[in-house]
């Protein structure tokens, strides 16, 4: 007996199987995707927490310091300079991680371009098929 399936139902039962095999391999590559970005972002996000909360406990300890020099003296001036510093700084933070975002990968590329990939397959064997009994 051989592994070949018999008919046209036979043909069309194993063409199905190979599809659903196909469709299963390409789900787990995605998944696969969506936890490496899931674990990226949690990474990201945890480890700007703690760099958020050291820079702020800094950032307060420098302008108490500035403070203290300038008690007598141009306080005032010192502590607006220092926001001004602190405020400019911000907007390079955002606009870095703005410019970041915009240039990150699309979301399951990689799935995506083997989807294509079997697409053209597809195609190819069909037109080739096409072109052979036509």
């Amino acid at each position: 007996m051989t592994d070949r399936p018999v008919g046209l139902i036979g043909s069309v039962r194993a063409m199905i199987a190979h599809g659903v095999t196909l469709f299963a391999t390409r789900g787990e590559l995605a998944a696969l995707e969506l936890a490496d970005a899931r674990d990226r972002a949690m990474r990201w996000l945890g480890l700007g927490m703690v760099a958020a909360v050291l820079l702020l406990a800094a950032l307060m300890t420098l302008s108490l310091w500035v403070a203290a020099i300038f008690w007598d003296g141009p306080r005032g001036w010192a502590l607006g300079l220092l926001t001004l510093a602190y405020a400019i700084a911000g907007f390079v933070a955002v606009s870095v991680v703005r410019r970041e975002v915009a240039a990150a990968p699309p979301l399951l590329a990689q799935t995506r371009a083997e989807l294509e990939k079997d697409r053209d397959a597809l195609r190819g064997r069909l037109h080739g098929r096409d072109d052979a009994t036509g």
